[in-house]
């Protein structure tokens, strides 16, 4: 369900900034921004920052396999909208049939071992975290994932498991293509953390 406060209940300077994206890029606002936006010192800026030290800090896993990673998730929660976002920002790293390729995890993925093992475990970290067995993190281990990558990598699901939920249950909808595009170019420019002038302009929650 939609809710109006999500919608439009934002601050001034995030209304400022979604005119702007209106005006100049010609979509409007992705869900996840209005959604981060809305009262963002409770939820949006500190989740915004954990998911932008796990995309793109340090890591022993690429960007693009981050966003991989964060797809996966997405489809083993159902969440169109988060699919579509990270097909488009996944987009900006690798070629889209190279995503699409990932992603089916065949013969010709074009993954490394070490991430095809792991995209294998987050995906069934999301559609059965019940049905993990110490067995399944052997496997990964065995090929080649080390404790570290290991544990970046389920933090990203685990982020991702979060959020499509939270998308999931205010009813947002797959991205345009456009919308998308555009979304892509933002976060690769500016990361995923709230934008600065809701962060730094509102006065409020």
């Amino acid at each position: 369900m939609w809710l109006d406060a999500v919608e439009s209940g934002q601050e001034l300077p995030a209304r400022i900034m979604f005119a702007t994206m209106r005006r100049l890029g010609g979509v409007e606002a992705p869900a996840i921004m209005k959604v981060c936006c809305y009262r963002h010192r409770y939820f949006g800026t500190p989740m915004s920052d954990l998911i932008q030290d796990a995309m793109r800090g340090p890591s022993c896993w690429t960007v693009a396999e981050r966003e991989i990673f964060a797809i996966r998730t997405s489809q083993s929660n159902e969440c169109p909208f988060c699919q579509s976002a990270h097909r488009g920002i996944a987009g900006a790293y690798m070629a889209g049939d190279l995503v699409d390729e990932a992603l089916a995890d065949g013969d010709n993925s074009p993954l490394r071992p070490e991430a095809r093992a792991m995209l294998e475990f987050v995906g069934k970290m999301a559609r059965d975290p019940d049905g993990l067995t110490p067995g399944d993190a052997e496997m990964v281990r065995q090929a080649g994932v080390t404790a570290e990558a290991f544990d970046e990598a389920v933090w990203v699901a685990t982020l991702f498991n979060v959020i499509t939920r939270v998308m999931n249950t205010v009813g947002a909808e797959a991205l345009e293509a456009g919308q998308a595009q555009v979304g892509a170019r933002f976060i690769k420019a500016f990361g995923y953390r709230t934008p600065p002038p809701v962060r730094f302009l509102s006065r409020g929650a």
